[in-house]
């Protein structure tokens, strides 16, 4: 086979050596974010002289400032627990602070080995979903320490919660919308009477999402706490980016917030008033594993002392997340500082992958064997073209070499003889460069591919003949074996009736072997996709390997141009 093409596969090889060395945990750092002195003591009451901003900013240096953050936690779980089922979610109330303990997703199953058949539950044991504390001038208080009085409403599908401290009336209500795109959609209003001006709430996020997946470890390896901020792109900060103790603080306007790991996320979305602020801080590890992290959203109360925002709590569909909008989709924005660039192909071949699985009906490994086919009758003409072009070169390596051997002294005679040798062929001294580009063009949709198996959950449990997840490796190693053959069968037919190369039919050997060593523990799906694009393959290589032979070896033209 041609030297170009060979170059191509090196280059491909390398971009897929360097993904997972470049991105292991596909997070990235906050722009802007920084460390924060946390012995700063909290805010003081605001007297008739301080202006709405001011009092704006005393409330946002609470969530910056203190070190007793509201932590997620079940410590007395509640005297009364309510339950509200949804189409989608069952979820838990406790009257002790007015939070959701637990929610279940009962459409898609735990795949822990204890667990099989069982709903997927995002919160462990004595944790929660969210807990509150309100700011409210001077005094900070911790709506975990009230008991609350519950109302559920099966009709409506709502549970309202209410309490009186200190002549205060605190209302919190929890609705699931009934239209089909905001299932797994919680509304939360919350309402304060007689609350000072400039008052606010602090969120606490989840501080794990309890894995369901056979591999805990790599579960938690994607743990992670993301924001959009209103500008700006989404920004991602991987647990194990945060060391115990760190603090990191972002400013707002921020339209959601959400903890997430590999496949679900807990989102806090806003509804009308963005968050002032999200705050950050590291977890204490469990050996070299960072299991969890606090995350603090700031929402500003009304000038009526309420507040309302959504809980999303559920997976991290593609197309779902895509239509409630706000760059939700965005919550696990993969490639790092490549994000920008792998994005767009990464859209493109998701919305590619699940619109044949509508039409088709068919199992996703099907619509993989399928696509991987309709990517190569896409490039054929383009392919055809470069592999032409190839041969066209491979006839013209006699006369050039004799060219640059004649006028290996005058390097500017020798560029004038080449370029009456390209121009008397049709071809230009970008010809062998635009040979190769076709054949590079199926390696962004790989490089996508990569991505998509690694955090898409429309491919988690999906299995095919004897693979048992289309998102995992092979266990039995075949799909990546089929993988290197299908390479090295290509490779050898592409390399018939073309002159000896002895740096080619050591290629030819090489990077069959190369590729399925690197492939071995990607996603049986991968290598499902990679397989069948070299076997379409095969037969165009086979009709250019037979167009080859009938135009004979390469042979000199005439005298050597001067």
């Amino acid at each position: 086979m041609e030297k170009r093409f060979f170059f191509a596969l090196v280059l491909t090889a390398l971009v897929i050596v360097a993904t997972p060395l470049l991105f292991p945990g596909a997070t990235q750092r906050a722009p802007g974010v920084v460390p924060v002195d946390s012995s700063r003591t909290s805010i003081s009451r605001p007297d008739s002289s301080v202006s709405r901003a001011q009092v704006d900013t005393q409330a946002r240096s609470t969530v910056i400032s203190s070190s007793a953050l509201p932590i997620a936690t079940a410590a007395a779980i509640a005297l009364d627990t309510a339950v509200l089922r949804t189409a989608k979610s069952t979820y838990g109330f406790s009257s002790r602070g007015a939070v959701p303990i637990s929610v279940v997703l009962d459409t898609y199953l735990s795949r822990r080995p204890t667990e099989r058949g069982r709903g997927t539950q995002l919160v462990r044991p004595r944790l929660t979903l969210a807990s509150y504390r309100l700011v409210l001038g001077a005094d900070t208080l911790w709506l975990d320490t009230l008991t609350f009085r519950a109302t559920t409403d099966s009709a409506a599908r709502s549970v309202s919660y209410q309490s009186m401290t200190a002549g205060r009336r605190i209302t919190m209500r929890y609705t699931s919308p009934d239209d089909s795109l905001n299932r797994y959609l919680l509304r939360v209003n919350a309402t304060v009477s007689d609350a000072p001006a400039g008052s606010a709430m602090l969120i606490a996020l989840p501080t794990t999402i309890r894995s369901n997946e056979p591999d805990t470890l790599d579960d938690m390896s994607h743990l992670a706490i993301s924001y959009r901020p209103a500008r700006g792109d989404v920004t991602s900060i991987g647990y194990s980016k945060l060391d115990s103790g760190e603090v990191r603080v972002a400013a707002g306007p921020i339209t959601w917030v959400a903890t997430r790991n590999r496949y679900f996320l807990v989102a806090f979305r806003e509804t009308g008033t963005p968050f002032s602020a999200v705050r950050l801080e590291g977890a204490p590890r469990i050996g070299k594993v960072a299991a969890s992290a606090h995350g603090t959203a700031l929402l500003p109360l009304s000038a009526t002392g309420s507040a309302t925002f959504d809980i999303y709590a559920g997976p991290q569909d593609f197309e779902r997340l895509q239509r409630l909008g706000g760059d939700l989709d965005q919550v696990n924005p993969y490639a790092g500082w490549l994000h920008g660039v792998v994005q767009p192909f990464t859209s493109m071949v998701m919305k590619a992958l699940l619109w044949m699985k509508r039409t088709t009906q068919l199992n996703y490994g099907w619509v993989l064997v399928l696509f991987g086919v309709l990517v190569r009758l896409i490039l054929w003409p383009l392919n055809q073209g470069a592999m032409r072009t190839s041969m066209r070169m491979q006839r013209l390596q006699p006369e050039l070499q004799a060219i640059q051997k004649k006028h290996a002294s005058d390097p500017q005679q020798q560029q004038k003889a080449i370029m009456k040798v390209y121009k008397d062929n049709d071809m230009s001294p970008f010809s062998p460069i635009m040979g190769c580009l076709p054949m590079l063009l199926p390696m962004p949709i790989l490089f996508a591919l990569y991505f998509v198996f690694n955090n898409t959950i429309e491919f988690r449990g999906v299995s095919f003949f004897w693979l048992p997840d289309l998102s995992l490796r092979d266990p039995y190693y075949i799909t990546p074996l089929l993988m290197g053959v299908s390479m090295f069968v290509m490779s050898w037919i592409g390399m018939q009736n073309a002159p000896p190369n002895p740096q080619a039919k050591m290629m030819m050997y090489m990077m069959p072997v190369m590729f399925t060593v690197l492939f071995l523990n990607f996603a049986s799906g991968l290598n499902l996709y990679y397989a069948v694009q070299n076997v379409a393959a095969l037969p165009q290589q086979w009709m250019l390997a037979r167009e080859r032979a009938k135009q004979g070896p390469p042979v000199k033209t005439g005298p050597v141009p001067t």
